[in-house]
């Protein structure tokens, strides 16, 4: 009988373990929602791997602008926009802070002199505030720690229209986001540029003007979003 106890016991402590062990991995790899995620979106997955790895072919540029972000960014075309023939588009729609840790290896080797990062909508999807904070940190602190002599600019996350399109999250969540931030960004000696507040309209929503869906942009937008951003981008000739 005491033997039987004992199996008994060192099966459940493996069981636990193994456990342990999964509950880690999925962690790892995102939170339980978001490998649902991409479990339930393979197509999604698979553009996304495309793009990510087309990146990998092209010449590696060395000295430009990048625009580093998700769909809102790789929805701009941000070389014709601004006439700037050192931008580069780096923007891959569906993308989150944990996915953009992963391929920043590529935007090291660029080299870029500026990156102008925008990420974490789709987080929101995925992860509390909190946590959305943590991951958006650890980009930035590998950003700055393989490449030291880039500027980086952090541009407020985007609010959303949920009169156009329900939505899981509130436009208070983005905005407290945005303000951590910022908070984070003065923290750091880095510049933050908000977008957020020229694109939202009286009730703090994304302004209709701006979008079809509630979420992504039109031409109108990208104009403002442009604006915006001119005093940071330079001429042509730098």
């Amino acid at each position: 009988m005491q033997f039987y106890k004992k199996l008994f016991v060192l099966s459940l402590l493996l069981n636990l373990a193994l456990l342990s062990s999964i509950t880690y991995i999925v962690h790892r790899l995102g939170g339980l929602k978001y490998m649902i995620h991409r479990v339930n979106n393979k197509d999604i997955a698979g553009i996304y791997e495309h793009r990510k790895g087309f990146f990998t072919m092209l010449p590696k540029q060395k000295g430009g602008i990048v625009f580093l972000g998700d769909s809102l960014t790789e929805y701009g075309q941000w070389a014709e926009l601004t006439q700037h023939p050192k931008v580069i588009n780096r923007g891959i729609a569906g993308d989150t802070t944990p996915n953009l840790l992963r391929r920043l290896d590529h935007i090291v080797d660029l080299a870029p002199s500026k990156i102008f990062l925008m990420i974490g909508i789709n987080d929101f999807l995925f992860f509390d505030r909190p946590q959305i904070l943590i991951n958006y940190k650890k980009v930035v602190q590998q950003l700055r720690t393989q490449l030291p002599t880039t500027q980086l600019y952090l541009q407020s996350i985007l609010p959303v229209n949920p009169t156009i399109r329900k939505m899981k999250f509130s436009n208070e969540e983005v905005r407290l986001l945005n303000t951590a931030l910022q908070q984070f960004a003065s923290a750091e000696g880095l510049v933050y540029i908000d977008i957020h507040q020229s694109l939202q309209d009286a009730d703090g929503n994304l302004d209709a003007h701006y979008t079809k869906d509630g979420v992504h942009l039109n031409g109108l937008a990208y104009e403002v979003w442009k604006k915006e951003l001119s005093a940071y981008l330079g001429n042509s000739a730098d």
